[in-house]
């Protein structure tokens, strides 16, 4: 049976005249990557597939160095697309993310729905597992990530994305999840 990982990419260097997407990790965020990825050697991963963005692909590289496995990248694990926002104050994205989840059908933060990245997400996993390579590792990102675990375990969307930690590995099998 194929394991599920699912990863959150690593602090990125915050840049306000730049769009998220395009945010690169800080020095912070390369060190915690590399921990994360001494963390995940105990776990048996046999792929490991990344978002094209920049912020998980350098956490991605951080994993695949560590763990001796190649890379792939799967434009479709990216973040919520939200570019039009721009940067925003915490309190005012925090709103815009409640929204985004308590409203999944309706365009209401960003360019897409929460129904539309579950679609794109969930067609992504279903790629990747369909091939049955055993352990199977994500990088992917918080809201994308959250949308995928609340739809499929149950739990609520808002109080697990507030949780949250830059980078985490959450193992997902039979529809339970822990915390690696």
């Amino acid at each position: 049976m194929t394991k599920l990982i699912l990863i959150r990419h690593s602090t990125p260097q915050i840049d306000p005249t730049v769009p998220a997407r395009d945010w690169l990790l800080s020095a912070q965020g390369h060190a915690a990557a590399k921990a994360l990825a001494a963390r995940l050697t105990d776990y048996g991963v046999d792929a490991l597939i990344s978002s094209d963005e920049p912020k998980a692909r350098q956490t991605a590289e951080a994993v695949a160095t560590t763990l001796q496995l190649p890379l792939e990248l799967d434009r479709d694990l990216r973040e919520h697309e939200r570019a039009s926002t721009g940067y925003l104050p915490r309190p005012d994205f925090e709103a815009g993310i409640a929204r985004f989840f308590a409203h999944p059908g309706e365009l209401v933060f960003g360019e897409e729905t929460a129904d539309q990245v579950f679609s794109r997400f969930s067609a992504a996993v279903e790629r990747s597992m369909e091939q049955s390579r055993g352990t199977i590792a994500l990088v992917t990102h918080g809201t994308a990530l959250t949308l995928y675990l609340a739809r499929t375990t149950g739990i609520a969307p808002l109080p697990f994305w507030r949780s949250l930690t830059l980078p985490m590995a959450i193992a997902l099998k039979a529809g339970s999840l822990s915390i690696l």
